[in-house]
């Protein structure tokens, strides 16, 4: 068992409770990597996750889907693999090859990959579907929707290259062979010096004063920087899988803070005088705190995106007030009109003016 200061470690894999969205939040309800898990080896105690060390395998089919970066596997990190893989000879993914299993790569990922590279990036899913790690056909589903949709991604920014998906299957090895042929190679590649860079990555963005967003979301954005000034539309009404947007109603919001206090990536955030509330597109990672932590249910999702928006981190405001004194309670609110009262007090008066009754008029 563990806690939230605890990294929890199994052979090669580990897992930060202080990055999960789930730790961050109490009534968050992410449970990505639980149902992903072929062995069940995540479990929730006391409303937090918690990795059972003795019942996880280190298979990695889980690292790439965790949006915060939680989850880890010794000397292969996803995100230093990205950021060189343009330099390799081969541009082809495999579990047999050159990775553990796909699952260790996010969209973010994929799209890095093909994006810093001037050929077609394959991906080797043949193992896929007999897989042992493949329960039910998730694993397998997971990451085909992940290249998916990096592919659509690809098409918005007019890349010319796609990232395929070569199934062609050869004859195999007994299933159980072919899974612990895959673990060795993950534990060989602890010898490899491209590993070391690897983890150096990782570990020194983790490192960072009050750095929140994750890796593989920076080097999306910086891969999307060196193409959003040539293409002929940035801006996309629809909705998007990757990329998510927010809006405020202004009667609902009473500008308590709630939703920028407990965002996890910064992408909301107040104004210096604390009476705006600002949104950037660039940092969101659609977990839902914000929405789920509004009493008034005042923000909700927004169809629409700007890849300039998105690329440059720029934030828009959603929301401002003036703030002015309550001739109540004489503590200041923000102003929507009519009398200058704070809903507290208008609510109060409202609710139990009995209480101001005097004997003699009842």
């Amino acid at each position: 068992m563990g806690n939230m200061n605890f990294i929890q470690k199994s052979n090669l894999f580990s897992y930060t409770a202080t990055r999960c969205l789930r730790n961050e939040y109490y009534h968050n309800d992410c449970r990505i990597c639980i149902d992903l898990c072929p062995k069940g080896a995540f479990h929730i105690v006391r409303n937090k996750l918690t990795l059972f060390e003795n019942e996880c395998i280190g298979c990695a089919g889980c690292i790439g889907s965790c949006p915060s970066e939680a989850l880890e596997i010794e000397s292969f990190d996803p995100n230093g693999f990205a950021a060189e893989f343009q330099y390799q000879n081969d541009l082809t993914l495999s579990c047999k090859v050159s990775t553990p299993c796909l699952g260790v790569f996010d969209v973010e990922h994929y799209a890095v990959m093909a994006l810093r590279s001037d050929k077609e990036v394959q991906c080797d899913l043949s193992l896929c579907a007999e897989c042992v790690l493949n329960q039910d056909g998730k694993l397998h589903r997971i990451i085909s929707e992940k290249i998916d949709e990096a592919n659509r991604f690809l098409e918005l920014v007019e890349h010319s290259e796609r990232i395929s998906i070569v199934e062609v299957k050869e004859e195999q090895a007994p299933r159980r062979a072919l899974f612990r042929k895959g673990l060795e190679k993950v534990k060989e590649s602890l010898i490899q010096p491209t590993a070391q860079a690897h983890v150096a990555m990782t570990t020194a963005h983790h490192k960072l004063p009050d750095m929140k967003m994750s890796l593989k979301r920076i080097m999306l954005k910086n891969s999307l920087k060196e193409r959003v000034g040539g293409l002929n539309q940035t801006t996309f009404t629809d909705r998007s899988s990757l990329f998510f947007n927010k809006q405020i109603d202004f009667q609902s919001c009473t500008n308590c803070g709630d939703c920028s206090q407990f965002c996890p990536t910064d992408a909301l955030f107040l104004s210096s005088d604390k009476q705006a509330i600002f949104f950037s597109q660039g940092k969101c990672i659609g977990c839902g705190i914000c929405e789920d932590i509004c009493k008034p249910k005042a923000i909700t999702d927004k169809e629409g995106f700007d890849l300039v928006s998105i690329a440059y981190d720029r934030a828009e405001q959603l929301v401002r007030y003036e703030m002015v004194m309550c001739h109540e309670c004489r503590c200041p609110y923000p102003y929507k009109g009519g009398d200058p009262i704070c809903d507290r007090c208008a609510s109060f008066t409202t609710q139990h003016v009995n209480m101001f009754t005097l004997a003699k008029d009842l």
